[in-house]
């Protein structure tokens, strides 16, 4: 393994607390250069999948837009997807972002145009503007195709910013029902006409009907959360004198009479 030199930065004014950032990032930036240099000597891409595996792209139509894009342009959406690129005679490319504290890096692919794209998805029930900033080769900057830009008060740095809209969790498969401190707390949350009465019954309370029933948060929304005991459990939605399979859980199974209800492992 090469060994890697990392220059002294010249601090000038800046507090102690963005010196060591700094030096954070650049020894971040200095491995990401060194493992992703080789791959684009040989002629190679950068590796697709990020640090946290969000770079796989399932959607066949956006890959392909990602591929035959011939030139960087400003950040845009798609998909769900924060799109980022980058032109120029690099060999690796990354981007870090703010809310993940600059932690992560996430490696930009090159497509067969010699452009570096990034389809990074947005985080779920995130509000506001995404900050981020790119490395190029090593070397962290403003992403130069985002004409957008604020200053970080804590750390002086300058910060490329995106606008994203807001996405909802509520979606079947996405939606995570265990939730809380020990994952032992199912939020159970059902979508239904405004003013109606929505309960929530399994094997936890005998299936009574009665017993836990959920509230309107907003209108339309009804939530509950309740503690679990570790083990399996089987549970319904009653709505309108029904019983309903949760629609944001994709784990069901069948009762003795036949009837379909979801399932909950805690663990």
């Amino acid at each position: 393994m090469k060994e890697i030199l990392i220059p002294f930065l010249e601090i000038g004014g800046l507090s102690d607390t963005i010196a060591v950032a700094q030096l954070k990032i650049l020894i971040a930036a200095a491995a990401l250069a060194a493992l992703s240099f080789p791959l684009a000597a040989e002629g190679g891409a950068v590796p697709s999948q990020s640090a946290t595996g969000s770079n796989v792209i399932n959607s066949l139509p956006l890959h392909l837009e990602l591929a035959g894009m011939k030139a960087a342009k400003a950040p845009e959406v798609r998909e769900g997807r924060l799109v980022l690129s980058v032109s120029g005679p690099y060999r690796a490319v990354a981007a870090a972002f703010a809310h993940e504290c600059f932690a992560i890096l996430h490696p930009f692919d090159r497509n067969r145009q010699g452009v570096f794209v990034l389809a990074y998805p947005i985080p779920l029930k995130w509000k506001g503007n995404l900050e981020y900033r790119i490395v190029v080769d090593g070397v962290w900057t403003l992403d130069p195709c985002d004409p957008e830009m604020e200053i970080d008060p804590d750390t002086g740095l300058a910060l490329s910013v995106a606008e994203v809209p807001y996405i909802s969790d509520l979606k079947l498969g996405v939606y995570q029902v265990l939730g809380g401190e020990e994952g032992r707390t199912a939020r159970f949350v059902f979508r239904a006409a405004s003013g109606e009465s929505v309960s929530v019954c399994g094997d936890f309370d005998n299936w009574d009907p009665f017993i836990h029933e959920m509230a309107e948060t907003s209108p339309g929304l009804y939530e509950l959360d309740l503690p679990l005991a570790p083990g399996r459990h089987y549970y319904t939605y009653i709505y309108r004198g029904e019983a309903l399979p949760d629609p944001l859980n994709p784990d069901k199974s069948s009762n003795l009479d036949g009837k379909v209800v979801s399932v909950l492992t805690v663990r």
